[in-house]
């Protein structure tokens, strides 16, 4: 009897062992899948309107007279030929890259607005063609609390193309044209902070120098984040520059409200 009632003990324990729960233990248990970080990168477009004035002087050639200019945007507007102004950027983790163009063609007819320096003319008429645009790379050095602040290098590109006419008593007396094209490398920072219930705040600051004697820029604008694509900012912006070689000058500010929207993908 004692042998017949081990047999079946040593039997009950071999099914216990190849039932599913049993077979379910010897399986092997896979790692844990790993889920990588979602990369934290941005691109940013925004369209933007600059009600800028014009003022400073500018002159086309050697030994050729120059002129004071100092054009409100209101007369720029009416007498504007063409203009267009876009901003871009593009952000991986801390370093990314901006651009801003702006390109306003002009032409200005008036005793008012633009005077030669040199006594005898009258009145002067300007036409104008200036094409800017800042490339720069960017570092964040500080994310946090709602504030983000960058370092900026780079370049900024102007292109510029003057007409002048000078007039004795409403008569063309001398008219001159000339253009030129340079690059000056720049250095900046910016910051943005966040004020709640979608507002903010953002400030951006640039200087450099080498083909002009100096350029330099300051803006600020307030902002408004719709949702997580679409925001609004409006604000003031001064761009200046003091280009002057071979007989050209172009010693100018520009200077305005500024007013854009961004789409952020």
């Amino acid at each position: 009897m004692k042998p017949r009632l081990s047999a079946l003990i040593v039997m009950a324990a071999s099914a216990a062992a190849v039932t599913p729960a049993g077979a379910a233990d010897l399986t092997p248990r896979l790692p844990t899948p790993v889920v990588a970080p979602l990369a934290d990168v941005e691109y940013r477009i925004t369209p933007f309107f600059w009600m800028a004035g014009l003022n400073g002087e500018i002159g086309t050639r050697r030994n050729l007279p120059t002129v004071d200019v100092d054009v409100k945007f209101g007369d720029i507007l009416r007498n504007l030929d063409f203009a267009a102004m876009l901003a871009g950027e593009y952000r991986n983790g801390r370093w990314g890259l901006l651009a801003d163009l702006t390109y306003v063609a002009v032409s200005i007819d008036g005793a008012r607005d633009v005077r030669s320096r040199t006594p005898g003319f009258t009145s002067a008429t300007l036409k104008s063609g200036q094409f800017n645009a800042t490339v720069a790379g960017f570092y964040r050095f500080y994310d946090g609390g709602g504030f983000t602040a960058d370092a900026l290098l780079g370049a900024r590109v102007w292109s510029v193309s003057t007409d002048v006419d000078l007039l004795i008593g409403g008569v063309l007396a001398l008219s001159t044209g000339s253009g030129r094209t340079w690059v000056d490398p720049v250095v900046g920072v910016r910051f943005h902070a966040e004020l709640g219930n979608g507002f903010g705040i953002s400030g951006y600051g640039d200087i450099g120098a080498g083909s002009s004697q100096v350029t330099w820029q300051l803006r600020g604008t307030l902002d408004y984040r719709f949702n997580a694509n679409w925001s609004a900012h409006i604000g003031y912006r001064h761009l200046a520059v003091d280009y002057k070689r071979g007989g050209y000058v172009f010693d100018a500010a520009l200077s305005g409200p500024i007013l854009g929207v961004s789409y952020r993908f």
